[in-house]
């Protein structure tokens, strides 16, 4: 039986070295203050940087450029009346017409 492959120092160190590059993108973007002092620019508009990514929607997209438009508070249109209708108690197969008068069905 073959012993397992103990892991090598520089893959634990590149998996540390991941995890705290992680850690801190978490916790610029749960801290605005944090992500302004380690970016100068953090305050402009088209500033992007893995901080905005994940704010945004995810590390694989963009941040979309949000351009606000004016709206204007219409009316509301007026609410339709509709008329009540009468309601049938007989199903419909049990109402007038020929086939209410003929004979059951045999088998």
């Amino acid at each position: 039986m073959s012993q397992p492959r103990p892991i090598k120092p520089f893959w634990t160190l590149t998996a540390l070295v991941v995890l705290v590059q992680l850690l801190m993108v978490q916790a610029m973007a749960a801290s605005g203050a944090l992500h302004k002092r380690c970016h100068d620019h953090a305050d402009e508009g088209d500033h992007q940087c893995a901080v905005t990514m994940l704010l945004n929607g995810g590390y694989d997209t963009v941040a979309p450029r949000v351009v606000p438009i004016g709206r204007q508070d219409a009316a509301p249109p007026p609410a339709a009346v509709a008329a009540p209708r009468p309601v049938d108690a007989a199903p419909p197969h049990l109402r007038g017409g020929v086939l209410a008068h003929a004979p059951p069905r045999g088998p």
